[in-house]
């Protein structure tokens, strides 16, 4: 788990995983977090993690001073897929931070169909 890697990596920690993993990191005390959300989590936040709103798109010269200002010294984000991501990974790999990136959960079995006539046949027989 990501969390039992930190202390080794670095105690200034910028976090962008979304409030639900943010669980995982509350008994750290060693480390400190910046933790960027779009909007504010339910629950209050642990007293080592001060949240940062802001919503992206993100710019890799901004990500890169932010990193910088703030003293990070290790990146945990997740695997959104897209480029959505792109410019903190290049901000972390440009000032040598490592990043530690959590995988997405695997999909679950889904059915699929090869033609729109097949889909179409599909959802009238699961309203029926």
């Amino acid at each position: 788990m990501a969390a039992e890697r930190l202390p080794a990596l670095g105690r200034r920690v910028f976090i962008t995983t979304g409030h639900k993993d943010l669980a995982a990191f509350a008994d750290l005390p060693a480390c400190r977090f910046l933790v960027r959300l779009i909007e504010p989590p339910s629950e209050p936040l642990p007293a080592n993690m001060e949240l940062l709103l802001a919503r992206g798109p993100f710019e890799p010269a901004g990500e890169t001073a932010l990193l910088r200002d703030r003293g990070i010294e290790v990146l945990v984000t997740k695997n959104s897929g897209g480029s959505a991501t792109a410019a903190k990974l290049d901000a972390a790999l440009d000032l040598g931070l490592p990043v530690l990136m959590i995988e997405r959960p695997a999909l679950s079995a889904s059915e699929s169909v090869e033609s729109v006539e097949a889909a179409a046949n599909w959802v009238l027989g699961a309203v029926l």
